[in-house]
C-alpha cells in the first residue's frame, strides 16, 4: 500500500491482461486486475458510499443500483406507458456495446 502525503492514496498500477472477448471471437479486451491493498481500500469505499448513493440516487435510475436492472427499468417503462398521466418528453435508448473498450483507462 503506498501513501503518498496529505493529498491522498495513490495506488499501485494494476495488472492489465488482455483476455478473448466471446467463446470463438478472435478479439481481445484488456483487463485490469488491481493490487489486494487496492481491491480492500476499493470495496471499503464502496461500501460507505453505496448507502449515500442509494439514498440519493433518481428512482428511475437502474443501471449501477444494487438490486435493480434491466428487467426492472423495462418494467417501469411498460407501467408508465400503460398510464394516460405518463407523457414522457424522450425516452432514450443506447447500445454502449465496446465503450469501455474505446475509451482511455488512463
Amino acid at each position: 500500500m503506498t501513501v503518498t502525503n496529505r493529498a491522498g492514496y495513490k495506488p499501485l498500477p494494476a495488472k492489465r491482461v488482455m483476455i478473448p472477448k466471446a467463446l470463438g471471437s478472435d478479439k481481445m479486451r484488456p483487463l485490469g486486475i488491481p493490487a489486494i491493498n487496492d481491491r480492500v481500500l476499493q470495496m471499503l469505499y464502496g461500501m460507505s458510499l453505496e448507502p449515500i448513493a442509494t439514498k440519493t440516487a433518481d428512482e428511475n435510475s437502474f443501471g449501477f443500483m444494487k438490486g435493480s436492472g434491466t428487467l426492472d427499468a423495462i418494467f417501469t417503462l411498460l407501467k408508465g406507458l400503460h398510464n394516460p398521466l405518463f407523457k414522457p418528453e424522450v425516452i432514450f435508448d443506447a447500445d454502449i456495446k465496446g465503450f469501455f473498450d474505446n475509451i482511455s483507462h488512463e
